[in-house]
């Protein structure tokens, strides 16, 4: 493919990890646009302009207020049209199906205009590309790998995060006294963890604080000298205290309910992170940190080496096979006992 010049990637996918795990793809577009940088649009509910604020290859980071409600559509895509016609995109590519985004693309006047091509997205499109209908099913990876793909524009499986040393450093100048090992837990009970008014909608994905509380005297019985950090939103301090208090050495505990970029350099520095499947969990394997996550209600992430899955003894979940309702605690997360899990990182402390 040619260079794209100016360019704008909407991916409206509401999670932490599914920024992440669209790095690569991002990149790949990013190498063949204008000054080798794209201006993503996303949900706020992701973090993205926290997460990748040092990203080389991303210029901007615009939110959406994403819905499917009709009204919203009327509300907002004036502001976005206003937003793409500023800036004088040349191409624009939509990891979605949906049409919206290539109409209001099209409004804009945007000359190249790149879409999944399903359903009434082909008929805004400038290119007659699609995904295949096959793909309708498949996961979002599945579908961005085709999207690229058909189109001609080839990637690297490169999703590391990395953060500049001089905000690490600065970062941690409150945690010196803490000496290491450190190891983190990622105890969030949501998808999209650090978010200052989030829900617990990703309950079911959660161990409970007791659970947590016995893996980290099982890890204190190896080494007292370790040091533990608790890391979540700001929102669940009090869920982080509940953990802390039942522990046989709370000073070697320390709850990090801070922004985003506290915790993203508490992990650069710690031996390995056990936690949710949440936000969390995928930011410590995108950077390259050898993390544990608890998979009792979700399937298990297959697309990262260092991200080992911890599942229930009968083996890893199907959420979907009633349908979608969530995976009671009894039936998924409550079957990955602290024994079990403290088996498995042992031999790492």
């Amino acid at each position: 493919m040619n260079k794209t010049g100016k360019t704008a990637v909407v991916s409206i996918y509401p999670g932490i990890g599914d920024i992440i795990w669209h790095l690569p793809f991002f990149r790949a577009l990013a190498e063949k646009s204008e000054k080798k940088k794209i201006y993503l649009f996303t949900r706020q509910t992701t973090l993205a302009k926290e997460i990748l604020e040092y990203e080389e290859t991303i210029a901007k980071v615009y939110y959406l207020n994403e819905t499917r409600k009709f009204l919203n559509t009327i509300h907002n895509f004036p502001k976005l049209l206003k937003t793409l016609k500023r800036e004088k995109f040349q191409t624009i590519w939509i990891f979605h199906r949906s049409p919206r985004y290539a109409i209001v693309a099209k409004l804009a006047k945007i000359k190249n205009i790149y879409g999944f091509g399903l359903g009434a997205q082909k008929i805004w499109l400038t290119s007659k590309k699609n995904i295949g209908e096959g793909s309708r099913k498949k996961d979002n990876i599945y579908k961005a790998k085709k999207f690229l793909d058909v189109n001609g524009v080839s990637y690297k499986k490169n999703f590391k995060l990395k953060l500049p040393n001089f905000i690490v450093n600065k970062e941690l100048k409150k945690f010196r006294k803490f000496s290491k090992p450190w190891i983190t837990i990622g105890f969030s009970c949501n998808k999209t963890a650090f978010m200052k008014n989030n829900l617990p909608y990703s309950f079911y994905r959660t161990w409970r604080p007791e659970y947590f509380s016995d893996l980290i005297n099982l890890l204190f019985r190896k080494n007292k000298k370790k040091n533990i950090f608790l890391i979540g939103a700001e929102n669940e301090i009090s869920l982080a205290k509940k953990i802390k208090n039942k522990c046989v050495s709370p000073n070697n505990v320390i709850i990090s309910c801070n922004p985003i970029i506290t915790n993203l350099a508490i992990l650069t520095k710690s031996r390995f992170f056990i936690g949710n499947d949440s936000g969390p969990l995928n930011l410590s394997g995108a950077m390259g940190i050898r993390s544990f996550g608890l998979f009792g209600a979700s399937p298990p992430l297959k697309n990262v080496s260092n991200i080992h899955a911890l599942v229930p003894p009968r083996g890893p979940v199907d959420p979907h096979k009633y349908g979608f309702n969530p995976i009671s605690l009894e039936e998924g997360m409550d079957l990955i006992k602290p024994k079990y899990v403290y088996n498995k990182v042992k031999r790492f402390i």
